[in-house]
């Protein structure tokens, strides 16, 4: 092969000895060829712009590179290693998937569905530890505990607000502190440990409404409607004076409950207490509503009722759960087996179960008094005293002249003095003189400042409307005509 070197544009072009050209043909004209070479080209051009803007306005990016002059420009096969279409990059992905949202990357939550969650309302001297231990969490929130972050964000817990514990096998996965109704610090567990951030419309507590009617039980029927078991419960308290679940219930009954609902991730994680509810049985129907009082106790209310604002100030039985065992009056004495005066009521429960105040006071005398055994006695208003008789001990740190209050611990049960059995020996008197104290005509007290019945009366107004609302979806909740079974 001999070479000839042609320099073109700076290109070096090879070309064999024995190359012969062959004949050339007919040149056209070169005006004729250059008209037909632009129209070629513009109709191609103009076809594939068409068909790349048929297929989608697929961006098409060009390069030309001029080579500089008089460089000499060296085609070569690359290798298949080298080709890009053979080099692979690993990708340097996030270890824990990520969702995007509004611009940012962040977390993605554990699932609300899971596990248990459980709630704590905030009291005036809680912290976080002690919300926690309350929670029966100490051992599940330790390295949350340790998180210096998150301490200082809930190193100040307010009255009255929730924290909400999510927990799956016995792991804490989710801590909601909710300052309000939409205002929330949420912490989750991540691969990284325990993180936390506020936010707003994340987290929310609603009003929630339900209404059924009665085809077979409250319960079964309370169920079937959406009502969880703790509500099913309360609804029974709430309506303790007025109809028994037990055996007062009737096929056509109504039942409207408004309450308290948790709603996270879109989903209700916890139903806690009820706000208003009624009980519609024949032409009757019992209205109760929640409102708290001043000195941080709540109960329930009848809306259209002024008795209901005052209420008898002791309580009849000193002992949650206990049976009678002895009454009030003349009796064969269990110990001495002749005729006495029984001049109070017994109260039979295990030892060292807890004995209460029956209505604030304060201690007249706590120590040993005679066939009593260990005694409290207090002393109340309008020169009333309750004594409570062999006691197991006596509740830590009370001493004599010390104010109570009615449902107070105050000491236990037990058998001591003349004493057949664990019980407490109750006893009210009036100016000294022994009353039975399941038929004495209880002092009322008020219950409400005038400031507070006022708010009462404008609250349980309105949940009064709603409860009107719902005794109309419960009607449209008829029973069936027959009852299957036989």
């Amino acid at each position: 092969m001999q070479r000839y070197n042609f320099p073109v544009g700076g290109i070096e072009i090879r070309i064999p000895s024995d190359y012969k050209p062959k004949p050339a043909a007919v040149a056209a004209p070169s005006s004729t060829l250059s008209k037909k070479s632009f129209r070629y080209i513009a109709t191609r051009s103009l076809f594939l712009a068409c068909g790349l803007a048929t297929l989608g306005n697929i961006p098409v990016y060009s390069m030309i590179n001029t080579p500089a002059e008089n460089q000499t420009i060296t085609l070569e096969q690359p290798a298949d290693a080298d080709s890009p279409a053979q080099v692979l990059k690993d990708l340097n992905l996030p270890a824990v998937a990520v969702e995007s949202f509004s611009g940012f990357s962040v977390d993605i939550l554990p699932d609300a569905e899971q596990g248990n969650w459980a709630m704590r309302t905030i009291a005036d001297d809680d912290t976080l530890a002690s919300a926690l231990s309350k929670l029966k969490l100490d051992k599940a929130a330790k390295p949350l505990l340790e998180n210096a972050s998150i301490k200082q964000e809930l190193q100040a817990l307010k009255t009255d607000s929730h924290l909400l514990a999510q927990t799956v096998d016995g792991h804490l996965q989710q801590l909601i502190y909710a300052k309000d109704k939409t205002h929330a610090y949420i912490v989750s567990l991540t691969d990284d440990g325990y993180v936390g951030k506020w936010e707003d419309n994340v987290f929310e507590i609603r009003d929630s409404r339900l209404a059924f009617t009665v085809k077979y039980s409250v319960q079964r029927d309370g169920k079937e409607a959406g009502l969880s078991n703790s509500l099913i419960r309360q609804l029974g308290q709430v309506f303790q004076k007025d109809v028994s679940f037990k055996n007062g219930v009737k096929i056509g009954d109504k039942v409207g409950v408004i309450f308290e609902d948790f709603h996270y991730q879109g989903e209700t994680i916890y139903t806690d207490k009820i706000l208003a509810a009624e009980y519609t049985t024949g032409s009757t129907t019992f209205q109760r509503v929640r409102f708290s009082l001043s000195g941080g106790k709540a109960d329930y209310f009848q809306p259209n009722a002024d008795t209901e604002l005052k209420r008898a100030a002791f309580d009849r039985v000193p002992v949650t759960g206990a049976r009678m065992s002895s009454g009030f009056g003349i009796r064969i004495h269990p110990v001495f087996g002749f005729r006495k005066a029984h001049t109070g009521q017994d109260f039979a429960a295990p030892h060292g179960t807890p004995i209460h105040a029956t209505a604030d006071g304060s201690i007249k005398f706590m120590g040993r008094q005679n066939g009593y055994g260990n005694v409290v006695e207090l002393r109340h208003v309008s020169g009333v005293t309750t004594l409570y008789g062999h006691m197991s001990a006596f509740k830590q740190g009370l001493a004599s002249g010390e104010s109570v209050h009615r449902g107070d611990v105050i000491g236990y049960v037990g058998s001591t003095g003349t004493s057949t059995g664990n019980h407490v020996h109750y006893e009210y008197r009036i100016n000294g003189s022994p009353q039975n104290p399941a038929t004495a005509q209880l002092p009322e007290t008020g219950i409400m400042t005038a400031e507070e019945a006022h708010s009462f009366k404008s609250y349980a107004m309105s949940m009064v409307e709603q409860l009107a609302d719902l005794r109309k979806l419960a009607s449209l909740d008829k029973p069936p005509t027959t009852q299957p079974g036989g």
